[in-house]
C-alpha cells in the first residue's frame, strides 16, 4: 500500500507538534527547578548586625593587636610615657597613622599610639574579629 503525499505531510506535522510540545514541557520544567531552586525560602532569615555602626565603613581601619601586651605611648616615640595597655586579640578602630624616620609607622587610637609592628590591620570590623579569634584559639 502506498501513501498519499498528504498522508506523509500529516505524520510529519504529527511529528513536529509533538516535538513542540515535548519542548515546550522540557522548557517549563527548566524555567520552575530555575524559579524554585532561586527562590528564597520561608524560614531562612539574614540578619544584620548594626551593633557598630562603623563596621563596613569604607574611610574606616581596623587593627588586631598582635602582641601579648603592647603599651599605648603617649606620642609616636619608644621613649613616650606609657598612657595604657591593650592585649592579644582587641580590635581597635585606627584613628591616625604617623610614619616618623627612625621609628617607623605608628597607629592613633582612643587610648594612645602603637607601632605597626603591635598590630595588624583590616579594611572592617568583621575581617578583623574573625582574625582576632583565629589568633586567640
Amino acid at each position: 500500500m502506498q501513501r498519499s503525499k498528504s498522508d506523509s505531510c500529516k505524520q510529519m506535522s504529527s511529528i513536529k507538534r509533538t516535538m513542540f510540545v515535548i519542548s515546550k514541557c522540557i522548557l517549563c520544567a527548566l524555567l520552575a527547578s530555575v524559579f524554585f531552586s532561586c527562590s528564597k525560602k520561608s524560614d531562612d532569615v539574614i540578619q544584620f548586625d548594626n551593633s557598630e555602626p562603623l563596621a563596613l565603613a569604607p574611610d574606616i581601619t581596623w587593627a588586631v593587636v598582635l602582641d601579648p601586651y603592647a603599651a599605648y605611648r603617649n606620642t609616636t616615640s619608644w621613649d613616650s610615657h606609657v598612657v595604657n595597655y591593650c592585649r592579644k586579640g582587641d580590635i581597635l578602630q585606627v584613628t591616625g597613622r604617623a610614619t616618623i624616620n627612625g621609628s617607623g609607622t605608628w597607629y592613633k587610637f582612643d587610648s594612645g599610639w602603637l607601632p605597626e609592628s603591635a598590630v595588624r590591620l583590616y579594611s572592617n570590623r568583621f575581617r578583623a574579629e574573625t582574625a582576632a579569634k583565629q589568633l586567640t584559639e
